[in-house]
Protein backbone atom coordinates (compact mmCIF):
# COMPACT_ATOMS: atom_id res chain seq x y z
CA UNK A 1 0.00 0.00 0.00
CA UNK A 2 1.48 3.54 -0.91
CA UNK A 3 0.68 6.27 1.28
CA UNK A 4 -0.32 9.25 -0.60
CA UNK A 5 -0.35 11.96 1.80
CA UNK A 6 -1.26 15.40 1.16
CA UNK A 7 -1.89 18.51 2.99
CA UNK A 8 1.07 21.15 4.93
CA UNK A 9 2.78 19.22 7.50
CA UNK A 10 2.23 20.20 10.75
CA UNK A 11 3.47 17.34 13.19
CA UNK A 12 4.87 14.19 13.96
CA UNK A 13 4.82 11.50 16.45
CA UNK A 14 7.16 8.81 16.62
CA UNK A 15 7.20 6.08 19.22
CA UNK A 16 9.80 2.89 18.99
CA UNK A 17 10.09 0.19 21.03
CA UNK A 18 13.18 -1.99 20.82
CA UNK A 19 13.87 -5.57 22.71
CA UNK A 20 16.61 -7.59 23.05
CA UNK A 21 17.16 -11.15 24.50
CA UNK A 22 19.57 -11.63 27.26
CA UNK A 23 21.05 -14.84 28.92
CA UNK A 24 18.79 -16.93 31.17
CA UNK A 25 15.70 -15.36 28.78
CA UNK A 26 15.63 -11.72 30.07
CA UNK A 27 14.72 -8.86 28.03
CA UNK A 28 16.40 -5.56 27.84
CA UNK A 29 13.75 -3.41 26.99
CA UNK A 30 13.73 0.78 25.30
CA UNK A 31 10.54 2.90 24.84
CA UNK A 32 11.25 6.07 22.79
CA UNK A 33 8.53 8.90 21.85
CA UNK A 34 9.44 11.87 20.00
CA UNK A 35 7.07 14.83 19.25
CA UNK A 36 8.33 16.60 16.15
CA UNK A 37 5.90 20.27 15.25
CA UNK A 38 6.64 20.82 11.63
CA UNK A 39 5.42 24.92 11.76
CA UNK A 40 4.68 27.55 13.71
CA UNK A 41 4.84 28.20 17.33
CA UNK A 42 2.57 27.87 20.29
CA UNK A 43 1.98 30.19 22.90
CA UNK A 44 1.33 28.01 25.90
CA UNK A 45 1.37 28.30 29.81
CA UNK A 46 4.85 30.46 30.37
CA UNK A 47 6.53 29.68 27.35
CA UNK A 48 6.32 30.14 23.44
CA UNK A 49 6.89 26.79 22.11
CA UNK A 50 8.58 26.97 18.64
CA UNK A 51 8.50 24.61 16.07
CA UNK A 52 11.17 21.30 15.76
CA UNK A 53 11.52 18.81 19.18
CA UNK A 54 9.08 19.43 21.58
CA UNK A 55 8.66 16.30 23.44
CA UNK A 56 11.48 13.85 23.76
CA UNK A 57 10.76 11.08 26.31
CA UNK A 58 12.04 7.39 26.83
CA UNK A 59 11.78 4.08 29.28
CA UNK A 60 14.52 1.62 29.91
CA UNK A 61 13.20 -1.85 31.87
CA UNK A 62 14.22 -5.29 32.20
CA UNK A 63 11.85 -7.96 32.07
CA UNK A 64 12.78 -11.57 33.87
CA UNK A 65 10.14 -14.26 34.14
CA UNK A 66 7.33 -11.77 33.12
CA UNK A 67 8.34 -9.53 35.60
CA UNK A 68 9.40 -5.82 35.35
CA UNK A 69 12.50 -5.94 37.89
CA UNK A 70 13.70 -2.51 36.41
CA UNK A 71 11.95 0.45 35.01
CA UNK A 72 13.28 4.37 34.92
CA UNK A 73 12.19 7.23 32.94
CA UNK A 74 14.87 9.47 30.47
CA UNK A 75 13.24 12.87 29.78
CA UNK A 76 15.79 14.98 27.37
CA UNK A 77 13.31 17.42 26.05
CA UNK A 78 10.37 18.08 28.12
CA UNK A 79 7.55 21.54 27.68
CA UNK A 80 8.40 22.59 30.98
CA UNK A 81 11.86 23.11 32.54
CA UNK A 82 11.63 24.40 36.31
CA UNK A 83 12.16 27.71 36.48
CA UNK A 84 10.48 30.92 38.82
CA UNK A 85 7.69 31.19 35.53
CA UNK A 86 6.70 27.36 36.66
CA UNK A 87 7.73 28.54 40.68
CA UNK A 88 9.54 25.41 40.27
CA UNK A 89 7.26 22.78 38.74
CA UNK A 90 8.48 20.79 36.07
CA UNK A 91 7.85 17.98 34.13
CA UNK A 92 10.63 15.81 35.16
CA UNK A 93 9.01 15.74 39.03
CA UNK A 94 6.47 12.66 37.84
CA UNK A 95 10.03 10.64 36.93
CA UNK A 96 9.91 8.99 40.32
CA UNK A 97 6.14 7.86 40.39
CA UNK A 98 7.19 5.25 37.18
CA UNK A 99 9.30 3.24 39.80
CA UNK A 100 5.51 1.98 41.34
CA UNK A 101 5.26 -0.30 38.58
CA UNK A 102 8.79 -2.26 39.54
CA UNK A 103 7.64 -6.09 40.43
CA UNK A 104 4.50 -6.10 38.72
CA UNK A 105 4.02 -8.58 35.70
CA UNK A 106 3.28 -6.99 32.38
CA UNK A 107 -0.41 -7.25 32.85
CA UNK A 108 -0.52 -5.87 36.35
CA UNK A 109 1.63 -3.04 35.29
CA UNK A 110 -0.45 -2.55 32.51
CA UNK A 111 -3.53 -1.79 34.37
CA UNK A 112 -1.35 0.43 37.12
CA UNK A 113 -0.36 1.96 34.69
CA UNK A 114 -2.88 5.26 34.03
CA UNK A 115 -2.81 5.42 37.93
CA UNK A 116 0.69 5.91 38.25
CA UNK A 117 1.34 8.23 34.97
CA UNK A 118 -2.04 9.27 33.87
CA UNK A 119 -3.93 12.71 34.99
CA UNK A 120 -2.90 15.14 37.37
CA UNK A 121 -0.59 12.51 38.72
CA UNK A 122 2.10 12.33 35.96
CA UNK A 123 3.06 13.00 31.87
CA UNK A 124 0.53 12.24 28.89
CA UNK A 125 3.62 11.18 27.40
CA UNK A 126 5.60 8.97 29.24
CA UNK A 127 2.27 7.09 29.57
CA UNK A 128 1.84 7.16 26.21
CA UNK A 129 5.82 5.36 25.22
CA UNK A 130 5.00 2.93 28.93
CA UNK A 131 1.35 1.91 27.27
CA UNK A 132 3.31 1.03 23.91
CA UNK A 133 6.67 -0.64 26.03
CA UNK A 134 4.02 -3.05 27.89
CA UNK A 135 1.21 -3.88 25.13
CA UNK A 136 4.48 -4.98 22.68
CA UNK A 137 6.31 -6.91 25.70
CA UNK A 138 2.81 -8.70 26.29
CA UNK A 139 2.53 -9.86 22.84
CA UNK A 140 6.02 -11.14 22.42
CA UNK A 141 5.89 -14.39 23.76
CA UNK A 142 9.47 -16.44 24.51
CA UNK A 143 12.04 -15.26 21.93
CA UNK A 144 15.29 -17.01 21.81
CA UNK A 145 17.67 -16.57 24.74
CA UNK A 146 20.74 -15.30 23.35
CA UNK A 147 24.29 -16.57 24.92
CA UNK A 148 26.89 -15.02 25.75
CA UNK A 149 28.86 -14.93 23.47
CA UNK A 150 25.63 -13.18 21.34
CA UNK A 151 26.92 -9.62 20.10
CA UNK A 152 23.59 -8.54 18.00
CA UNK A 153 20.68 -9.12 20.77
CA UNK A 154 18.33 -7.27 19.68
CA UNK A 155 14.72 -9.74 18.79
CA UNK A 156 12.17 -7.00 18.05
CA UNK A 157 12.37 -3.02 16.52
CA UNK A 158 8.29 -1.69 16.77
CA UNK A 159 8.16 1.62 15.14
CA UNK A 160 4.73 3.78 15.26
CA UNK A 161 4.88 7.23 13.24
CA UNK A 162 1.94 9.44 12.72
CA UNK A 163 2.50 12.24 10.15
CA UNK A 164 -0.19 14.88 10.61
CA UNK A 165 -1.15 17.99 7.38
CA UNK A 166 -3.37 20.49 7.28
CA UNK A 167 -5.29 19.72 4.16
CA UNK A 168 -6.87 22.65 1.90
CA UNK A 169 -10.48 22.15 3.10
CA UNK A 170 -9.29 22.72 6.23
CA UNK A 171 -9.81 18.85 7.48
CA UNK A 172 -6.61 16.56 8.72
CA UNK A 173 -5.25 13.96 7.78
CA UNK A 174 -3.13 11.84 9.17
CA UNK A 175 -0.82 8.68 8.03
CA UNK A 176 -0.29 5.99 10.67
CA UNK A 177 3.16 3.48 9.91
CA UNK A 178 3.58 0.49 12.17
CA UNK A 179 6.66 -1.80 11.45
CA UNK A 180 7.60 -4.51 13.68
CA UNK A 181 11.06 -6.35 12.61
CA UNK A 182 11.81 -9.35 14.12
CA UNK A 183 15.67 -10.48 14.41
CA UNK A 184 17.54 -13.55 16.11
CA UNK A 185 20.39 -13.27 18.17
CA UNK A 186 23.75 -13.88 16.60
CA UNK A 187 27.89 -13.19 16.84
CA UNK A 188 29.21 -10.21 15.85
CA UNK A 189 30.00 -12.39 12.42
CA UNK A 190 26.55 -12.67 10.99
CA UNK A 191 25.49 -10.68 8.38
CA UNK A 192 21.83 -8.82 9.18
CA UNK A 193 20.17 -10.77 5.98
CA UNK A 194 20.94 -13.51 8.27
CA UNK A 195 19.56 -12.27 11.38
CA UNK A 196 16.14 -11.42 9.95
CA UNK A 197 13.19 -13.32 10.91
CA UNK A 198 9.66 -11.42 9.76
CA UNK A 199 8.69 -7.67 8.92
CA UNK A 200 4.98 -6.70 9.85
CA UNK A 201 3.80 -3.91 8.10
CA UNK A 202 0.86 -1.43 8.78
CA UNK A 203 -0.13 1.75 6.95
CA UNK A 204 -3.52 3.64 7.53
CA UNK A 205 -4.56 6.70 6.07
CA UNK A 206 -7.15 8.88 7.80
CA UNK A 207 -8.99 12.09 6.97
CA UNK A 208 -10.58 13.94 10.23
CA UNK A 209 -12.89 16.56 10.35
CA UNK A 210 -14.19 19.03 13.14
CA UNK A 211 -13.20 19.35 16.80
CA UNK A 212 -13.10 16.64 19.06
CA UNK A 213 -12.22 14.64 15.85
CA UNK A 214 -14.20 12.41 13.51
CA UNK A 215 -13.19 9.64 11.52
CA UNK A 216 -14.47 10.99 8.03
CA UNK A 217 -12.87 8.61 5.75
CA UNK A 218 -9.91 6.02 6.26
CA UNK A 219 -8.81 3.23 4.60
CA UNK A 220 -5.44 0.45 5.54
CA UNK A 221 -3.53 -2.45 4.61
CA UNK A 222 -0.96 -4.80 6.20
CA UNK A 223 2.02 -7.23 5.01
CA UNK A 224 4.14 -9.78 6.62
CA UNK A 225 7.05 -10.30 5.08
CA UNK A 226 9.55 -13.79 6.01
CA UNK A 227 12.66 -14.80 5.08
CA UNK A 228 11.05 -18.21 3.34
CA UNK A 229 8.26 -15.23 1.26
CA UNK A 230 9.91 -11.96 1.02
CA UNK A 231 10.05 -10.67 -2.38
CA UNK A 232 6.18 -11.55 -3.50
CA UNK A 233 4.81 -10.87 0.52
CA UNK A 234 1.03 -8.99 -0.91
CA UNK A 235 -0.59 -6.15 0.77
CA UNK A 236 -3.74 -7.08 2.60
CA UNK A 237 -6.43 -4.71 2.08
CA UNK A 238 -8.08 -3.91 5.95
CA UNK A 239 -11.18 -2.40 4.75
CA UNK A 240 -14.05 -5.08 6.41
CA UNK A 241 -11.34 -4.18 9.92
CA UNK A 242 -11.77 -0.64 9.54
CA UNK A 243 -15.32 -0.16 8.14
CA UNK A 244 -17.04 -0.09 11.73
CA UNK A 245 -14.33 2.82 12.59
CA UNK A 246 -15.71 5.44 9.99
CA UNK A 247 -17.76 7.98 11.86
CA UNK A 248 -16.04 7.30 14.77
CA UNK A 249 -15.53 10.56 17.60
CA UNK A 250 -12.15 10.68 18.70
CA UNK A 251 -13.72 12.53 21.48
CA UNK A 252 -14.18 11.18 25.06
CA UNK A 253 -14.94 7.19 24.79
CA UNK A 254 -12.67 7.16 21.84
CA UNK A 255 -10.25 4.32 23.24
CA UNK A 256 -12.87 2.17 24.68
CA UNK A 257 -14.92 2.03 21.60
CA UNK A 258 -11.44 1.32 19.34
CA UNK A 259 -10.27 -1.37 22.03
CA UNK A 260 -13.54 -3.24 21.30
CA UNK A 261 -13.91 -2.79 17.47
CA UNK A 262 -10.17 -3.92 16.59
CA UNK A 263 -10.38 -6.73 19.56
CA UNK A 264 -9.52 -9.31 16.97
CA UNK A 265 -6.59 -6.78 15.40
CA UNK A 266 -3.53 -6.65 18.17
CA UNK A 267 -1.43 -4.60 15.80
CA UNK A 268 -3.82 -2.14 14.51
CA UNK A 269 -5.62 -1.68 17.90
CA UNK A 270 -1.97 -0.90 19.51
CA UNK A 271 -1.49 1.76 16.46
CA UNK A 272 -4.92 3.57 16.91
CA UNK A 273 -5.01 3.25 20.39
CA UNK A 274 -2.23 5.57 20.28
CA UNK A 275 -3.78 8.07 17.91
CA UNK A 276 -5.98 9.98 20.53
CA UNK A 277 -2.77 11.67 22.41
CA UNK A 278 -0.81 12.06 18.55
CA UNK A 279 -3.89 14.17 17.59
CA UNK A 280 -3.49 16.34 20.48
CA UNK A 281 0.04 17.21 19.45
CA UNK A 282 -0.94 18.01 15.74
CA UNK A 283 -4.05 20.15 17.05
CA UNK A 284 -1.56 22.54 18.99
CA UNK A 285 -0.29 23.81 15.20
CA UNK A 286 -3.88 23.13 13.52
CA UNK A 287 -5.15 25.53 12.04
CA UNK A 288 -3.76 29.12 12.70
CA UNK A 289 -7.33 30.65 13.27
CA UNK A 290 -7.02 30.06 17.04
CA UNK A 291 -3.50 31.77 17.16
CA UNK A 292 -4.12 34.15 15.02
CA UNK A 293 -7.10 35.48 18.18
CA UNK A 294 -4.52 34.36 20.81
CA UNK A 295 -1.70 36.44 19.70
CA UNK A 296 -4.12 39.64 19.25
CA UNK A 297 -5.90 39.62 22.52
CA UNK A 298 -4.01 40.13 25.94
CA UNK A 299 -6.19 38.07 28.27
CA UNK A 300 -5.63 35.43 25.93
CA UNK A 301 -3.83 32.36 27.51
CA UNK A 302 -2.42 30.69 24.37
CA UNK A 303 -3.15 27.01 24.81
CA UNK A 304 -3.62 25.73 27.79
CA UNK A 305 -4.06 21.33 28.83
CA UNK A 306 -7.38 20.21 30.20
CA UNK A 307 -7.35 20.63 33.79
CA UNK A 308 -5.43 17.20 35.47
CA UNK A 309 -4.52 16.53 31.94
CA UNK A 310 -0.72 15.90 33.62
CA UNK A 311 1.02 17.11 36.31
CA UNK A 312 1.54 20.65 34.97
CA UNK A 313 -1.60 21.44 34.17
CA UNK A 314 -3.34 20.04 37.37
CA UNK A 315 -5.97 21.30 39.51
CA UNK A 316 -3.94 24.26 41.88
CA UNK A 317 -0.86 23.68 40.37
CA UNK A 318 1.76 26.31 39.39
CA UNK A 319 0.36 26.82 36.35
CA UNK A 320 -3.38 27.71 37.16
CA UNK A 321 -2.36 29.42 40.11
CA UNK A 322 -0.83 31.92 37.39
CA UNK A 323 -3.08 32.42 34.87
CA UNK A 324 -5.71 33.14 37.92
CA UNK A 325 -3.22 36.21 39.48
CA UNK A 326 -3.26 37.24 36.65
CA UNK A 327 -7.17 36.90 35.95
CA UNK A 328 -5.95 34.94 32.39
CA UNK A 329 -6.90 31.93 30.81
CA UNK A 330 -10.65 33.07 29.44
CA UNK A 331 -9.77 32.40 26.00
CA UNK A 332 -7.31 29.81 26.60
CA UNK A 333 -7.73 26.64 24.23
Amino acid sequence: MHLELGGHPIHTRALSVVVASEAGGRLRAAADLLDLRKRGFTPVGSELQGAGIIHQMGLDGVVEGGVLTTLTARQPVVAFEASAATRGDSCRDVVPGIAALVGSDLGAAAAALRGVMGGAAGCSHLLAAAQLLLATLAELGAPPAADDAATHRRVLRRDLLFDGTELADGGMGIAVQLSDLRSTPASAEARPGARFERHDELRLSLELRDWPARIAALRGAERRRSASAFANAEWRDLGDVLAPLAGLSLGKGAAQALAAALAGHVALRDALLQLGPALIQCRASFPDKWLNVAMGSDEHDGLIGMPDSCYMWRRGGALERIRDARGAGKGGR
